[in-house]
């Protein structure tokens, strides 16, 4: 017997499935249409739609279709597992130590720092501080690696001073930090300008499934900062329009 069949494994229940000719419409669930809540039988199983409502973090589809093109298998898991704690949790940072990686990951300390070490050069994350809590990472946008810049469905934070620390062990006071200067959006007039604010905020409070008032000035806040900040309109809308997406809001769901 040769090596590779002495050492070929099948998947169980994959060798009894013999390549079945192209019929349509064979296996109806892929037919299903995008927010068509139904499940259909095949094979014994219901095959269809499904919606996690909790409990779940908006990780990029990026993160997991780009991956393989520069990460082996342990490099990606980690990937995925500082992605779903940075970006999952709506930041481009996590601080983890390295006990709950390799709890995470079932990787011993020398795989998991050569596994970091790989991801660190391909520019998918940085660390930044390290203290007993662990280390700060600061982790790229899923594309960034592949020089793909986030779009307009990725709104980042404002950008702000840094915050004054503790100061220095001498007792002396830090320097102030510099004011970031903002940048405004191109002119489009006051009145215009007031009206497209509240519509955007009107939308975000229905994207975020709120209702009230108080809703909606909180929105308006939100959205006259990003204008502030030079966010322009249009992306501001897009970001929103991504927020109802993900909240089920955005499509028509048909029964």
């Amino acid at each position: 017997m040769g090596k590779g069949v002495a050492y070929y494994r099948g998947v169980r229940g994959s060798a009894a499935l013999p390549t079945a000719r192209l019929v349509a419409g064979e296996v109806a669930a892929e037919a299903l249409a995008p927010g068509e809540l139904r499940r259909l039988p095949f094979q014994g199983q219901l095959l269809g739609a499904v919606r996690v409502r909790s409990g779940f973090a908006p990780i990029p589809l990026v993160a997991f279709d780009r991956a393989g093109e520069r990460l082996e298998a342990e490099a990606q898991a980690a990937w995925f597992h500082l992605v779903r704690l940075s970006w999952g949790d709506g930041r481009n940072w996590a601080r983890v130590g390295k006990r709950e990686l390799m709890a995470r990951l079932r990787l011993s300390e020398r795989r998991l720092l050569r596994v970091l070490g790989a991801l660190v050069e391909g520019g998918f994350v940085t660390p930044l501080h390290r203290d007993n809590r662990g280390t700060l990472w600061k982790v790229a946008w899923p594309g960034e690696p592949f020089g793909e810049p986030p779009g307009d469905e990725v709104l980042l934070g404002r950008a702000g001073p840094a915050l004054a620390s503790a100061g220095p062990p001498d007792g002396h006071a830090p320097a102030p930090a510099p004011a970031v200067p903002r940048a405004r959006p191109p002119a489009i007039g006051a009145r215009r300008g007031a009206a497209r604010a509240l519509e955007l905020a009107r939308a975000l409070v229905e994207a975020r499934g709120l209702h009230g008032e108080a809703a909606e000035a909180a929105a308006l806040r939100e959205v006259r900062e990003l204008v502030d900040e030079g966010q322009g309109y249009e992306r501001i809308a897009a970001a929103i329009a991504a927020v109802a997406r993900r909240a089920g809001r955005g499509a028509e769901e048909r029964p």
